[in-house]
């Protein structure tokens, strides 16, 4: 019996075990890759972002917001004893939380759709490292799965070039991450300072939006800005929601 015990629960670590592993790999491979992509682009690191649009059911009590909004605070190891929660009553329950730190910027708005109901709004900006994207990604999932089935990221990396590229040149930067990322390109706008392109990639596996009849999960946009005599490159996934 004690060895039928033994090699039953050596299986089930087994199994456990492999189905870890085949979610870090999926998740650091695509957000690996992304990565690697925008380091090729040689644009130097300006900020990420994460935005999260999320509806939560089942939920009794304020509490259980709060603990969410802890949970998503410790996955950047930020303190939760710097939330600053705030509420308002105003055609419903809003609960508002601004953290900021040295690397961080999150804001948190949860308002009440009806009483089991909350519609969350999180904001995650990052500007200091972003080598551990997909670590932060995986966390969130994870703590998203567990309070919602309707969820929706948005992943957008943001770079910098110290002058002026001429439209050959962010071209030539689009076609390689195009390229580099094995999308087929579905949309192109250009205006003035301004070009964006929107995309279909293999290689992303999460975020998959229908534009003009097709998939798409990936936008790359370029921008030069006057004020900062710089040009500017934002790539996300699925679109950038950004004001760029």
């Amino acid at each position: 019996m004690k060895v039928i015990k033994f090699v039953t629960t050596f299986l089930l670590l087994f199994i456990i075990g492999i189905f870890t592993s085949y979610a870090d790999v999926k998740y650091n491979t695509w957000t690996d890759n992304f990565i690697k992509v925008f380091d090729q682009t040689e644009a130097n690191f300006k900020f990420y972002n994460i935005k999260i649009n999320c509806v939560v059911s089942d939920i009794n009590n304020k509490k259980q917001i709060e603990n969410m909004c802890t949970d998503i605070v410790n996955s950047l190891n930020i303190k939760s004893d710097k939330i600053i929660m705030r509420e308002e009553n105003d055609n419903g329950v809003k609960i508002y939380a601004q953290i900021k730190d040295s690397s961080y910027n999150v804001s948190f708005t949860a308002i009440k759709k009806n009483s089991k109901e909350y519609y969350i709004i999180i904001d995650i900006l990052g500007n200091k490292l972003y080598k551990n994207i997909g670590d932060i990604y995986r966390n969130l999932d994870d703590i998203l799965n567990r309070c919602s089935n309707d969820a929706e990221i948005y992943l957008c990396m943001a770079g910098e070039y110290t002058k002026k590229l001429q439209l050959y040149k962010c071209n030539d930067i689009l076609e390689n991450i195009l390229y580099n990322m094995n999308a087929k390109e579905i949309d192109r706008v250009r205006e003035d300072s301004l070009v964006s392109v929107t995309a279909y990639s293999n290689l992303l596996t999460e975020n998959d939006l229908d534009y003009l009849e097709n998939k798409i999960n990936l936008n790359i946009g370029i921008r030069y800005s006057d004020n900062e005599d710089k040009t500017l490159i934002y790539m996300a996934t699925p679109i950038i929601k950004l004001d760029y």
